[in-house]
């Protein structure tokens, strides 16, 4: 959505964003950003005419969890008569279909307001949402944040990890729930010097986290007597040729442990990769961005991925959570955006009212079981990025709840303001989310460092595979950034289960 503004004219839409969004009224509304579609479509580089009918493919399961956790937390909130007594929480939540360009184009939807016309000479006026969770990604967290950082809005990300986001001067109006993969690489190199891996190979994605998380990598790996034999790329593009290359280059080298640093999609193309050579004496080391996600890996690559080691965020029980989750219903939602791509997503079937036998899916009732099939949606036994969301929602509703004890005449702003809750000023909101210190439902501490970031811990968790198949994700250590160095990284080796065929016990600690 775009506005354009002119000396004596009316603010006037211009072009609405492609994708779809999902809105409640409430006092003060928060934006959201989840990359429910994970294929956005093809730009006109042209740019000679509007493009009509436009759609984001190919959903995304895991993020689709992490919008309704966004409105699950809303709604719980909505409910304490503590927290925001007299004040209701709305939501206006974008899918970005993981893109840069979608993404930004749905940052500004949202705070620019969803009117056909706004009235007055300029578009100076409050934006319609003072703060957004998200995004996703780093790379887009980045284009995002440089926009909105001119007008101070805040963003609180979930998920976007990269160490360039720590630089507070440039991006000062963004924080994170998530730490930053500054440690990551910490604990990387850490893992991999205390278990005498001297030799590895190194897999990043072709974007802000990839790039930056390996080189960080490879810096923390100076001095430590790890070597690394190579570090490939995965392209944008999915280019079969290239992902074939990348795989032949993993199977002919001596080093055994692959340590990756790349989202799961562009994952995904490789492990496909894996089953087709046949890859099974790796170690593979995961990144939070699938080390509890099976997602992004199809059954057939179960077996070779069985063992893996990787560092999670820090997990937590949501009451209600599975229970809401398990609420979806094409019935009884026809209307309501993402519903029927994510149902026919579980299912595997077709919903289109057209159907006709010759479909390559098979018709679906609309009353299948949500609970049975729907694993990768319901499960909330992992629920890592999704308490992310949960405490981002959170520390928002806390930033209001401090604004609203503010007295008149002792206020943090010039001449002692206070502000004022029915009409949230992006700047004023910014200042109160810096200063949170609160304890969530689940009885974590929550507060932001100066650089807008959480303390950095991370869960240690191995990939336990039973005769079915079926993988079970069991926690073998922990790293904490808190207890300082040599003191960080705790394991327990008898609990692992190694990659690679490995049945030898790796050095003991």
């Amino acid at each position: 959505m775009v506005r354009v503004c002119g000396a004596g004219l009316s603010c006037g839409l211009q072009g609405r964003f492609v994708s779809e969004s999902l809105y409640k009224e409430g006092d003060v509304i928060i934006g959201g950003l989840f990359p429910v579609h994970v294929e956005s479509p093809e730009p006109d580089h042209a740019f000679s005419e509007k493009q009509h009918g436009a759609r984001c493919h190919g959903v995304d399961l895991r993020s689709y969890r992490w919008l309704k956790a966004m409105i699950f937390t809303v709604e719980e909130i909505n409910r304490d008569p503590v927290l925001l007594p007299n004040v209701t929480l709305g939501y206006l939540v974008a899918d970005t279909c993981l893109a840069e360009g979608t993404t930004l184009s749905a940052a500004l939807a949202l705070v620019t307001g969803q009117e056909e016309t706004v009235s007055g000479a300029e578009c100076n006026g409050a934006p319609m949402v003072p703060v957004i969770v998200g995004d996703a990604r780093s790379s887009a967290s980045v284009v995002v944040a440089d926009t909105l950082g001119a007008f101070a809005i805040p963003m609180v990300s979930y998920f976007a990890s990269c160490a360039c986001l720590s630089d507070s001067r440039r991006f000062h109006s963004f924080l994170r729930t998530v730490p930053s993969d500054a440690f990551q690489a910490k604990a990387m190199a850490r893992l991999l010097h205390l278990l005498d891996w001297t030799w590895v190979g190194v897999v990043a994605g072709d974007d802000e986290y990839g790039k930056s998380g390996s080189q960080l990598l490879l810096k923390e790996l100076e001095g430590t007597g790890v070597c690394v034999d190579y570090v490939e790329v995965i392209p944008k593009s999915h280019s079969q040729s290239r992902i074939r290359r990348i795989m032949e280059r993993i199977q002919s080298s001596t080093a055994r442990v692959v340590v990756t640093f790349a989202i799961g999609p562009d994952l995904e193309v490789l492990f496909k990769e894996v089953v087709v050579q046949n890859v099974t004496n790796r170690q593979w080391i995961a990144t939070e961005a699938w080390s509890t996600s099976t997602q992004y890996s199809d059954p057939a690559s179960i077996p070779f991925l069985a063992g893996t080691i990787g560092f999670a965020l820090r997990g937590a029980d949501i009451q209600g959570l599975g229970a809401y989750l398990a609420q979806l219903s094409p019935v009884k939602q026809p209307n309501e955006p993402f519903v029927k791509d994510v149902w026919e997503e579980i299912f595997g079937c077709s919903l289109a009212q057209d159907w006709q036998p010759s479909f390559k899916r098979p018709k679906c009732t609309g009353s299948e079981n949500v609970e049975k099939h729907g694993r990768i949606y319901t499960d909330v036994s992992q629920l890592r990025v999704t308490y992310n969301v949960y405490k981002a929602v959170y520390a928002i509703a806390n930033a209001i709840h401090n604004m609203m004890a503010c007295q008149p005449g002792k206020g943090p702003f010039k001449d002692g303001e206070c502000s004022d809750v029915t009409r949230i000023k992006p700047r004023q909101l910014l200042h109160y989310l810096n200063a949170v210190n609160f304890t969530t439902p689940v009885g974590e501490l929550v507060y932001f460092e100066d650089n807008g970031e959480p303390s950095a811990s991370y869960d240690i968790m191995n990939w336990h595979v039973d005769e079915s198949g079926a993988v079970h994700f069991i926690q073998v250590g922990q790293f904490d950034a808190a207890k300082g160095p040599g003191q960080e990284l705790n394991i327990n080796l008898e609990k692992v289960v190694w990659g690679g065929g490995w049945a030898e016990q790796v050095k003991v600690l």
